[in-house]
């Protein structure tokens, strides 16, 4: 009986104690990374919704940059909006392509403290083609909050984003289009963001 009572006392002993030993530090907690945490989520791009996840979680994210340069179509082409376009009075937009797209996405995440990228809703209607191949054309209206030494003093991004998203002939979707426009609210838009990291 006493060696019983013995090996309760030593059970009961470390469940009071474990708790408090946990919280000694052994265990912490890792260091939030700016705008999204430690790990990345990279969806298989099997429908036009997880390249839209995709961006959303890893544009101007350094961990990141592989899953959201993945989503783009070698054939990925960008247009900013006309405003923009006239008022950068240069070639800044010309030719802008997956490789273009790619550096400047990873300039920008090299350069960003912080990001959030968020589409707020729709403002037209998907137009969905068949194909082949299959394509689908969405209307977004987005805002991203970055900070970043290079955008400063702008951290608010918004507009409406036309991404054009095809289906390869791997089954995969990717964005092989994306038109740039402003909207009323009068902050930057995410093309004028691009722009500031095209060198």
């Amino acid at each position: 009986m006493r060696r019983a009572t013995a090996v309760r006392a030593t059970v009961l002993a470390l469940a009071l104690m474990s708790p408090q030993m946990l919280a000694c530090g052994l265990f912490k907690p890792r260091d939030v990374r700016p705008g999204g945490g430690a790990g990345v989520v990279c969806l298989t791009p099997n429908t036009p919704d997880d390249v839209v996840s995709n961006v959303l979680a890893n544009y101007a994210s350094s961990v990141g940059l592989d899953c959201y340069t993945a989503m783009l179509d070698t054939a990925f082409a960008f247009h900013p909006d006309d405003a923009d376009s006239i008022a950068a009075a240069d070639t800044v937009y010309a030719n802008w392509t997956r490789t273009v797209e790619s550096n400047v996405a990873s300039l920008l995440a090299g350069n960003a403290t912080f990001h959030k990228t968020f589409f707020d809703s729709m403002y037209a209607t998907t137009v969905i083609s068949p194909g082949p191949p299959r394509t689908e054309v969405r209307y977004y209206a987005y805002h991203l909050i970055i900070h970043a030494s290079q955008a400063a003093p702008d951290t608010l991004f918004s507009g409406r984003a036309d991404l054009t998203i095809v289906q390869g002939s791997d089954a995969q979707w990717h964005i092989v289009n994306w038109q740039d426009r402003r909207d009323t609210s009068g902050a930057r838009t995410w093309g004028y963001l691009r722009r500031l990291y095209r060198f």
